[in-house]
């Protein structure tokens, strides 16, 4: 695609950093700030779910420059944080070019970002190319990681092999224990390779598979699907969508009253609540984290999404993004220089925190800790209520508003 002069102009002017002058790296200083580049889809089909990223990203770096800065031990003193920042349109051609840019003209130390992997997978190429160290966020594609790559790594949540494993450990203890399960899958690679992964682990946990059924995207009329599962009458109806398609699914099992232990949406989300109303009142889902489960740095995020105005159940993608912050911060601190080589090596051998838990990447680059905790819906709040340790609410089993 041919970016207009327009719009690369456009996307320069969105720049943020701390200061009206160019934000250039001089790298292994101990006087200059340690700059840090990304790029953000605030516009185009994936601005929907970046909302008020920017300001969380400036509101990030900003609380860690309130305590000094990040410590780099090779200067015995913390250095503060500039940031770029510039909206990648959703397009993998602009985001190219944009960290293209960072690299040279900006000179940032470091890469964030991007998410999603339609431009996950062209930019790191950039990354590669000038030696630059990159933590990129939403980028959930395992094959995206696996190309031999020396400078990419990522924190999407949750990954596939680990997206429901609370939830299966969680129905493991409680009481009546269910033993049958029905499978709901949205049409796509994602939800496809979620179901795949977890009708396995379902049989292995002694759940009988009473149904498995695939829809499209552009689905409206679930009926046949519906009435399916009332034939198979299962004690949980799983749902493998994501969230801006299957709420005519959700409404019409409502309007057939369905009835189960549970039914569970892998994508429970502020977008689907609005969609079905009361109707998600009960259901129970996946979500990275959410205030009041706590862990390392909680504190920080708290009052980054406080000052930002973010909600995680609305913008679901948010825990990948500040945990991209969160492991780079750490990785500088541990290289003890602004050095990229130095920090590629701390990234490729460290554990990092988070307030989700451990962050650990394997030897391409791909996390293999990122999971998520197990919410409900109760009285139309989301309460977090696997595992127990961490919950924010008892679980309601089975549960009343699908009896």
């Amino acid at each position: 695609m041919k970016i207009t002069h327009a719009a690369f102009c456009g996307s320069l002017l969105a720049a943020v950093a701390s200061s009206i002058l160019p934000a250039n790296a001089k790298i292994g200083s101990c006087t200059d700030p340690i700059v840090l580049g990304t790029t953000i889809s605030e516009t185009g089909p994936f601005s929907t779910l970046t909302d008020r990223w920017r300001q969380m990203t400036e509101n990030f770096f900003d609380e860690i420059n309130k305590d000094g800065g990040i410590l780099v031990k090779s200067c015995n003193k913390k250095l503060p944080v500039k940031v770029v920042i510039y909206d990648d349109q959703s397009n993998p051609t602009t985001a190219v070019s944009l960290y293209e840019k960072m690299a040279t003209v900006d000179q940032v130390d470091f890469f964030l970002g991007p998410d999603w992997t339609s431009l996950g997978l062209p930019v790191p190429t950039v990354a590669e190319r000038n030696q630059i160290p990159l933590v990129a966020a939403n980028v959930a594609t395992k094959s995206a990681y696996e190309r031999g790559l020396k400078y990419m790594w990522g924190t999407p949540y949750p990954i596939v092999p680990l997206w429901s494993e609370r939830y299966f450990d969680m129905i493991s203890h409680v009481q009546p224990k269910p033993k049958t399960i029905f499978f709901v899958t949205h049409d796509n690679p994602v939800m496809k390779a979620i179901t795949d992964t977890w009708t396995k682990k379902a049989e292995a946990n002694g759940l009988k598979i009473v149904g498995r059924e695939l829809f499209p995207a552009d689905t409206k009329d679930f009926s046949a699907i519906v009435l399916k599962v009332r034939a198979a009458k299962p004690d949980i109806v799983y749902i493998a969508s994501f969230d801006n398609v299957s709420g005519p699914l959700v409404q019409q099992m409502r309007q057939q009253r369905i009835k189960a232990m549970d039914v569970h949406h892998t994508m429970l989300t502020g977008a689907l609540a609005r969609q079905t109303g009361k109707d998600v009142e009960g259901m129970t889902g996946e979500l990275a984290w959410y205030p009041g489960i706590g862990g390392d740095y909680s504190d920080l995020v708290k009052r980054v999404l406080e000052r930002s105005k973010v909600d995680m159940f609305e913008t679901i993608f948010t825990m990948g993004r500040i945990s991209s912050y969160l492991v780079m911060v750490q990785a500088i601190e541990r290289a003890g220089a602004v050095d990229r080589e130095k920090v590629r090596a701390a990234l490729t051998k460290g554990t990092f925190k988070a307030p989700t838990g451990d962050v650990i990447f394997d030897e391409t680059g791909f996390p293999t800790t990122n999971g998520a905790f197990t919410i409900q819906m109760q009285e139309g709040k989301v309460k977090v209520v696997w595992p127990e340790k961490s919950a924010t609410g008892k679980l309601i089993w089975p549960s009343p508003s699908w009896q």
